[in-house]
């Protein structure tokens, strides 16, 4: 594929770096994290809003799986891409894919933890499947 040489690098290598780089930075990570989170937070997320009456248990039971799912196929193909191209180029790959991919599960980890992301997310995942008022009521209270 690519044969960085940190030393020597033509524009091809150049490109091919930074090409490397962003796919690692807003490709690899942020959907890696969002796959453990799927099995996490919106998983704990979901159960919450199913004890407070917000969505209906059925409608979680038949829509995380898939999203899980989805999240995981999606975040191995990505991760595989990264890891073959690292292990085609050799030596100097490793590093350039690996302080973008430290760097960006440092900015990203926030996709981990409970906040106000991990709402927009479930509403984005079960958008018309649970009741807008006692969510907002919801949102309201605790955020």
């Amino acid at each position: 594929m690519f044969d960085f040489d940190m030393a020597n690098l033509s524009l091809g290598q150049l490109i091919g770096a930074a090409i490397l780089v962003v796919y690692t930075f807003f490709g690899v990570v942020p959907l890696m994290l969002n796959a453990i989170s799927q099995f996490t937070v919106m998983k704990r997320f979901s159960a919450e809003m199913v004890d407070r009456g917000i969505i209906k248990k059925d409608t979680v039971d038949a829509l995380l799986p898939k999203k899980q799912a989805a999240g995981v196929i999606i975040s191995a193909l990505t991760l595989f891409v990264l890891l073959s191209v690292c292990i085609k180029s050799g030596g100097d790959a490793w590093f350039i894919a690996g302080i973008p991919f430290g760097v960006a599960l440092l900015k990203y980890r926030k996709i981990l933890e409970f906040n106000t992301l991990t709402i927009k997310r479930f509403m984005r995942n079960f958008q018309g499947e649970y009741d807008e008022k006692k969510l907002k009521k919801y949102v309201d209270e605790r955020f």
